[in-house]
């Protein structure tokens, strides 16, 4: 075994196969727990504030034409006015070899930035998948409730910024 492995506990693999049969994505390990240093919150776990859509309006379509513009304005119609779900043209997210590309964040949950979206598919998925961020705990939509799109083109998911630094588990 190398010396960084470390041996299975079975119980804890049971309970993250469990999960993911139940369309969970995270380990069975994330509860929330305090860290030294981090304050216990009574915040609660669903995203406080605007659901922020983020739309790269610099991605380029393989044409050479924009793929971020078009994008940006679909997703807009699908949302129509849901004011907790805001939508925001950027410049360049970094991911230009899988345009269009959207990220999905909150103050306070997780941010998951997508890539590979075209906008008659991308903008409903996108739509939905912001609602369901919305009523999430931290933001973290079970992997089986996205739609294909999005689970093909998941670039990255990044852990809300009061997460607990020294232990990496769920604030409480």
């Amino acid at each position: 075994m190398a010396p960084f492995a470390t041996p299975r506990d079975p119980t804890k693999l049971e309970a993250a196969r469990r999960a993911e049969s139940e369309g969970m994505n995270f380990s069975p390990d994330d509860r929330p727990t305090t860290a030294q240093g981090v304050e216990p919150t009574d915040a609660p776990a669903c995203p406080t504030g605007p659901v922020m859509i983020s739309v790269c309006t610099s991605c380029k379509a393989s044409d050479g034409g924009n793929a971020g513009a078009p994008l940006l304005d679909a997703i807009r119609a699908a949302l129509g006015a849901a004011a907790d779900l805001q939508v925001r043209p950027v410049q360049c997210l970094g991911v230009c070899k899988r345009p269009a590309t959207v990220a999905v964040s909150s103050a306070d949950g997780y941010s998951f930035l997508f890539g590979d979206l075209l906008p008659d598919s991308g903008a409903e998925a996108v739509a939905a998948f912001a609602a369901a961020y919305r009523d999430s705990d931290f933001g973290l939509v079970p992997w089986r409730q996205r739609a294909e799109v999005l689970r093909k083109g998941m670039v990255a998911r990044l852990p809300p910024l009061r997460w607990s630094p020294a232990d990496g588990r769920a604030p409480s």
